[in-house]
């Protein structure tokens, strides 16, 4: 007995591993992400080293903590209206961001001394692909594994890293906010687009991020490591918050995995007067939340539009929002700065979701099979609504078209036409339709990799951007062919002139 005691505990040292989950951005939402896969990995024996600016309050076991919320690195970017950048205002600040996360979190006491530390690590996991390519010298650094954790889908410089460029046809970055059904113009549309985000993050990936990583990650034998192009897509695994059943199904590399719904935790008993305050809503209960990074006080004039249209209906409402004014508040409406979400969308008497869009939001509004009024205001959520709307899950209201007549129209459609419910709980039970949960998915993964280093990865990852995009050949092929045409141009005016000559002697001798 003792022997096969002894025997196992060897066998669990010798299969658990050692982790670098380096997350510094500040971001709720991410580390919903992010979470779920370090603690699946912490609970199966692994240790992690976790750092972030956004840390546990009680940290879980086998996970040590590098605390990095004493720096406020959104500070500098308190003042930017992300919702109103257009696609080259937008992806300049937010490399702006990436380069400030750096001066903050890498260039602190507590990253540079990770940095310059003996520690050992068997891979890294990262969101480098989200203005942070420069993480990619960690890798180097500790001779260990890459791992790609992205909170969105439909991104097309993540499938340009992964080595399957993006088919603008069908497929959509995020920053497109389209359907898979395009007109011909809204393909143009989105060919800008996705040529755009290739090229700008090119651009800044060898111009900003290069000088960054140089500047930052000077640990002994760095003047060996790789091109920042190279190390980018060096990824034995990238894992994606995305699922077709809140996007549209595309072809994706073989080491890239979807675990879309990471985010949605067991069911919690709701706290007792929510609980009855639900119970006792016979006509259903509508919640509203503009998800916990944007402030509904900065939209007044539409909250109040949404108040009164409220006002009228006979349903009971759950607001994420309180409003300076108390008299503004309905007698059927709840008020409050915080909200249990899931456990709310759960419930069967609530009948609507108003949401701006976010992609756990949404992920879980389907996950529950609620049908959504979605508001967007920044980022992916366009594209998240855009979406759905085009599955048939609900209505969308932009934010500059927010009246007391839109509000109400879009409502009442929303909850008067049962086709909204039937589809959305049709969704909802393709969804649940799993083998495992997205955050075990997540972790047999990582395992799998831990065990079979870039046993997935496809060849076109080790190619520089000039290979992989065929611009080398581009090059001789537009050359070749202007040579050949040339050649023939003056082949041909030459035998024109020949022709022309052998013509005026002919002429000459007759005469």
């Amino acid at each position: 007995m003792i022997f096969w005691f002894c025997f196992l505990v060897i066998v669990a040292v010798v299969e658990s591993s050692r982790i670098l989950a380096f997350f510094p951005i500040p971001t709720r939402s991410h580390q919903f992400i992010f979470r779920p896969v370090i603690e699946g990995l912490a609970k199966n024996g692994h240790d992690i080293t976790y750092v972030s600016a956004f840390p546990y309050k009680e940290i879980p076991k086998n996970i040590r903590q590098i605390d990095l919320s004493k720096y406020d690195v959104m500070a500098e970017f308190k003042d930017v209206d992300f919702g109103s950048l257009n696609i080259w205002l937008y992806t300049n600040t937010m490399y702006k961001l990436g380069e400030a996360m750096a001066r903050y979190y890498i260039g602190s006491k507590e990253v540079q001394d990770l940095i310059h530390s003996d520690d050992k690590f068997d891979a890294v996991m990262f969101e480098s692909y989200f203005y942070q390519e420069y993480l990619s010298a960690l890798t180097h650094k500790f001779n260990a594994i890459g791992i790609e954790v992205i909170s969105l889908g439909d991104c097309a410089w993540v499938n340009e890293m992964s080595g399957i460029q993006d088919n603008p046809a069908f497929q959509m970055d995020f920053k497109s906010a389209l359907s898979s059904d395009m007109t011909f113009w809204q393909k143009l549309y989105n060919v800008y687009v996705t040529g755009v985000t290739t090229l700008t993050s090119y651009f800044y990936l060898h111009y900003a991020l290069q000088p960054v990583m140089d500047k930052y990650f000077n640990y002994t034998g760095w003047e060996s490591r790789p091109s920042i192009d190279l190390l980018a897509r060096n990824r034995s695994l990238i894992l994606v918050n995305f699922d077709y059943m809140f996007g549209y199904p595309y072809p994706v590399a073989p080491h890239r995995k979807d675990i879309g719904g990471i985010n949605i935790k067991p069911n919690q008993l709701l706290p007792k007067d929510l609980q009855t305050f639900m119970d006792e809503s016979k006509d259903g209960v509508i919640y509203m939340s503009l998800g916990s990074h944007l402030d509904p006080s900065q939209f007044r004039d539409q909250m109040n539009a949404f108040l009164e249209v409220f006002r009228d209906l006979p349903q009971k409402v759950m607001l994420k929002y309180v409003p300076e004014n108390s008299t503004d508040i309905p007698p059927n409406v709840l008020v409050s700065n915080w909200f249990p979400q899931q456990d709310i969308l759960a419930h069967k008497s609530c009948v609507l979701f108003v949401t701006h869009g976010g992609l756990l939001s949404l992920s879980e509004a389907i996950y529950y099979g609620v049908p959504q009024v979605g508001i967007p205001i920044m980022a992916d959520q366009g594209k998240n609504m855009v979406i759905m709307e085009s599955h048939g899950l609900g209505r969308m209201l932009k934010l500059d078209n927010i009246t007391r007549e839109t509000v109400s129209w879009t409502i009442r459609e929303v909850l008067l036409n049962s086709r909204y419910r039937e589809k959305a709980l049709r969704r909802s039970k393709i969804f649940k339709d799993r083998r495992q949960t997205p955050a075990e998915e997540a972790v047999y993964w990582v395992e799998h990799s831990l065990k079979y280093p870039f046993a997935l990865t496809p060849m076109s990852t080790t190619l520089t951007a000039i290979e992989f995009n065929l611009i080398d050949v581009k090059i001789f092929l537009t050359t070749a062919i202007l040579l050949t045409s040339c050649s023939i141009y003056l082949a041909l005016k030459f035998a024109k002139k020949i022709v022309c000559n052998t013509k005026i002697k002919s002429k000459q001798k007759i005469h």
